[in-house]
């Protein structure tokens, strides 16, 4: 197996956690206050824009290869961190 499909491998199985990790968070509304709820919703409507980047930049990477690889993978590498890190900021403001 290549190394780029080891890597894209590894990006589903992260996938896989990140999804649940937000339906975790969709849970969650159903026990918010009204106040609470609206900057839930806020929240989320960032970490949904975040992971449809983060696809758009997935979807690139899975149709490239060669040289460009490396430059599309680094693109991709950064749209998950910002996905990462701003679900990761929602769990804790919202624990």
């Amino acid at each position: 197996m290549n190394k780029n499909k080891v890597y894209l491998e590894k990006i589903e199985a992260n996938l896989a956690q990140h999804n649940a990790k937000l339906a975790g968070l969709k849970a969650k509304a159903a026990e918010m206050r009204a106040d609470m709820k609206l900057e839930y919703m806020s929240q989320m409507e960032t970490l949904e824009k975040n992971r449809a980047g983060f696809m758009v930049k997935y979807g690139e990477l899975k149709k490239t290869n060669g040289q460009a690889w490396d430059d599309v993978k680094t693109g991709t590498e950064k749209a998950w961190n910002e996905m990462e890190d701003s679900i990761e900021k929602a769990i804790a403001r919202f624990k």
